[in-house]
């Protein structure tokens, strides 16, 4: 069993020293390498400005090659009843119809940008645990369809033979603009197309402190210091103590994964006939799919622990995995592997400007399409172009809580609590 993302296998990660020399001065310092940091800068690039990016670690370790490369539009996770308790009316349908286009932006930009990432729209299948949750998904569907024009479709429990394998759910939800794409090739694609534009790339080389000055920022890293006019932090889940007013805006949380060794396509044929994406309807987070070439199934939820474990990560997935689809007991599993995700304290994704530094950050756990949605806002932003740069999301402060630093010493008693009321089907 490896214990590197399956992913990696396709779009190994280069490990290879940085030796680039570092620019004294730029014009705009993006720190964070992943694809809210790769669409900041690309923006910021063809605009003739130049961009000089900071990564702690190796190009595209973190999340944007650990994720589940599922995208759909990451509706709130406060529904429409807890955003317009919040917002009102108006901002929570301009946050929702917003969100709904985030999909189709990551089709389009894949598209324009030749990337092959393995993507493909399948849409996805949420199965109902209870009868009570098929009628909630039932409502939340009908709402959302008047609010944002959502197409979905129920599956009742008789007929979603057609959709899964699994015996556990009381029918369940088809969101057809959902898809998949393959994390690492598209974080790859995506990559040589930033090289392209002229960034100044910059691989383990961690940010140590920002000190403003009279004419920008001096940027301390490893290496030495960088002034540039503006500085974007992108970091997510990723955020280190040199960034304290948005470490304690955050909720780092461990996200794991498993792939099973290859299986027959009859297998597959049976259990995920439509080779959708699938999650289900319990508390505790948990996602799943076929691999891109229809040969593994993939499984993830939350980790044992903050720390990375992989035994017991495995245990865990395992385990709900064989929950829903006992015919997997008998399939060894291939690779383990976990990283961080950032929640925030009111569930909602974070863009725009604080004490003169520019942000995009707190995506809870759906980060794919919109990382890449909120870094291209952002770099609008920095090139001073509000329309452009414009989001249903502006104007929204961060929160945090008293005494909170940065460290989630709560979340593990958060989440065992979550995993017993699903146990007992609260």
């Amino acid at each position: 069993m490896k214990q590197v993302p399956y992913w990696w296998e396709a779009a190994p990660r280069d490990l290879s020293p940085d030796n680039q020399p570092l620019e004294t001065n730029t014009d705009v310092v993006v720190i964070g390498g992943g694809y809210t940091g790769l669409s900041t800068a690309l923006v910021l690039a063809r605009a003739g400005v130049k961009v000089t990016l900071f990564e702690a670690g190796c190009l595209g370790e973190g999340a944007s090659s650990r994720n589940g490369g599922m995208v759909g539009p990451s509706f709130h996770k406060l529904g429409i009843a807890g955003l317009k308790s919040v917002y009102g009316q108006e901002k929570t349908s301009e946050i929702l119809k917003e969100s709904l286009g985030f999909v189709d932006f990551l089709e389009d930009f894949i598209r324009t940008e030749n990337i092959d990432a393995d993507f493909q729209r399948v849409g996805r299948f949420r199965g109902a645990l209870k009868p009570a949750h098929y009628d909630q998904m039932a409502r939340q569907l009908e709402e959302l369809a008047r609010e944002t024009g959502l197409k979905g479709h129920m599956v009742s429990a008789k007929d979603q033979a057609e959709e899964t394998g699994s015996n556990k759910f009381c029918g369940g939800l088809v969101y057809s603009q959902d898809g998949g794409l393959h994390p690492g090739k598209y974080y790859d694609g995506f990559l040589e197309v930033v090289k392209h534009a002229g960034v100044h790339l910059h691989a383990f080389t961690p940010v140590e402190a920002i000190e403003k000055t009279p004419g920008g920022y001096k940027v301390q890293t490893i290496k030495g210091i960088v002034t540039a006019q503006n500085v974007a932090i992108c970091t997510n889940g990723y955020t280190g103590k040199a960034f304290p007013e948005w470490r304690r805006r955050l909720l780092p949380i461990r996200s794991a994964m498993i792939a099973t060794d290859e299986i027959s396509s009859e297998m597959m044929d049976r259990l995920m006939p439509k080779r959708r994406m699938y999650g289900d309807s319990r508390r505790l987070v948990a996602y799943y799919r076929p691999s891109p070439d229809g040969k593994r199934i993939l499984f993830g939820g939350r980790a044992a622990s903050l720390k990375d474990r992989p035994e017991a990560n495995k245990n865990l997935l395992r385990a709900c995995m064989e929950e829903i689809y006992p015919e997997l007991k008998s399939v060894g599993t291939s690779h383990v592997w976990s990283g961080r995700v950032a929640y925030t304290f009111d569930h909602t994704p974070h863009i725009g400007q604080q004490n003169g530094f520019f942000y995009a950050m707190g995506y809870c756990g759906s980060g794919v399409a919109r990382s890449t949605y909120f870094g291209q806002r952002l770099g609008y932003k920095i090139l001073g172009d509000t329309e452009k740069g414009r989001t249903a999301f502006d104007d929204m402060p961060m929160p945090t809580k008293v005494l909170y630093s940065g460290n989630p010493w709560f979340m593990p008693a958060v989440i065992m609590w979550h995993r017993f009321a699903d146990r007992l089907g609260i």
